[in-house]
């Protein structure tokens, strides 16, 4: 890269690998607990400051940040935002929260009621000042640097896993800041479902985890890599839910070998010429999707408590009877999440001459590749489960042919048509800021 810009960027981890009893959520028992710890949880953290201005990018190993963690009467990203940018001139709505997605992680996506229980209630308020603390680290960690990009193709790895001929974006990006008297920081962003071990009881980071601890050796001293999820809705990764740490360590081998050759390519590039920085969000008001009254449901979960009460597990009828019990849970979990509109934050940032859309949900593959197409900026990185979480943005066309992800439970909270309002406000404020 070239000389250095007028920019100064700083970067932080911090652990926030849980107390066992935090919850994971699994498919049954929907919450379980955790054993042990296979490997380390981090918030990691990067401010940019260049013109005057400033922007930050929080990214944890997590499975999503429900803005509701607190519980009912306050917003979880707000108070994030407002403890890290204290004693700062950051602006907190220039700050991203986003989530890896890592699925052997605690139940922070927003199914269970964590705050109603008091061991989690406290550790979800330290978690906050963990997450806060990252960034107002990352601030005081500023360098000057110059900051350049890069893109790969990652063949051979990820599948859209409703349809083997679906959309599958394949390109892996960095953002590379070499900083003056200071380690690296890298922003890695790639779309894939981090599920390998999920449903099972240690702590772990997935395969985005082993990549960016891998990438940091390899980048020296000081580097810090942040890993930003893409639109992975209906991206997994070829073996599925293997549970093989094996894979862990392949797929992790896999992304940090093509994120290494994007560094390389992007150190023997050109840097930014313009360092300018900028935020921009949009606060949406999308309906929800159809769940039936509360009453309703809990009476129909109460009917399915009953229908099971005593029965043997060998009854032929206990399995479908299971089934329905387990359903009802689940209908049950989103009535009361009530049906009013839903207040959803499109987040962008300008830097340099690249930008990153944040989607508050696992977005699907197809509208993640069109915000890419026709964004404004020389390369746009997708950053789902950011800025709180809403369950499955699907586009319209994938409601229609029905499935899992647009299932009637708590994972899928925007009703049709909203997804596509997110991709245009994402666009909208995009063009606004690259005029």
């Amino acid at each position: 890269m070239a000389s250095t810009l007028d920019l100064l960027v700083g970067a932080a981890r911090v652990d926030i690998t849980p107390p066992l009893h935090v919850p994971y959520l699994g498919f049954d028992p929907r919450q379980g607990t955790f054993e042990g710890v296979h490997d380390p949880l981090f918030a990691r953290a990067v401010v940019f400051s260049g013109g005057g201005s400033h922007a930050a990018i929080l990214s944890a190993d997590a499975l999503g940040l429900s803005n509701d963690l607190l519980g009912p009467g306050r917003d979880f990203i707000a108070e994030v935002r407002q403890r890290a940018a204290a004693g700062t001139d950051l602006d907190p709505a220039s700050l991203l929260v986003a989530a890896t997605h890592a699925h052997s992680t605690p139940e922070t996506y927003g199914i269970a009621r964590l705050w109603e229980r008091d061991d989690c209630a406290a550790w979800i308020d330290a978690l906050l000042d963990q997450l806060a603390t990252a960034v107002r680290l990352a601030w005081d960690d500023r360098r000057p640097a110059c900051m350049a990009h890069a893109a790969t193709t990652l063949d051979g790895m990820s599948c859209n896993r409703r349809d083997q001929s679906g959309p599958l974006d394949r390109q892996l990006q960095v953002l590379l800041a070499d900083r003056k008297g200071a380690g690296p920081v890298c922003l890695v962003n790639f779309a894939c479902h981090p599920v390998t071990v999920q449903v099972q009881p240690l702590v772990s980071a997935d395969f985005p985890g082993s990549a960016m601890a891998r990438l940091e050796r390899e980048l020296g001293d000081g580097a810090c890599c942040l890993f930003l999820q893409g639109a992975a809705g209906d991206i997994n990764p070829i073996r599925g839910h293997s549970a093989d740490w094996r894979d862990v360590e392949t797929y992790g081998l896999m992304l940090a070998g093509a994120a290494m050759q994007a560094v390389g390519l992007a150190r023997l590039g050109e840097s930014c010429p313009d360092p300018a920085i900028a935020a921009a969000s949009e606060a949406l008001t999308l309906e929800a999707r159809e769940a039936p009254p509360v009453e309703d449901a809990a009476r129909t979960l109460a009917q399915a408590e009953g229908a099971l009460a005593g029965l043997p597990k060998d009854d032929a009828e206990y399995s479908k009877r299971y089934g329905a019990l387990r359903m009802a849970r689940e209908t049950h979990r989103l009535a009361q999440f009530g049906t009013d509109p839903i207040r959803a934050e499109v987040q962008v940032l300008r830097l340099g001459d690249f930008a990153i859309a944040g989607f508050p949900g696992e977005l699907f593959c197809a509208l993640g590749m069109r915000v890419k197409q026709d964004s404004p900026a020389r390369a746009t990185m997708i950053a789902e489960c950011a800025n709180g979480c809403y369950g499955y943005l699907a586009p319209r066309e994938e409601w229609e042919k029905g499935g899992y992800e647009v299932g009637l439970g708590a994972w899928c909270r925007v009703a049709a048509g909203g997804p596509e309002a997110m991709a245009r406000s994402a666009l909208s404020q995009l063009r606004t800021l690259f005029a």
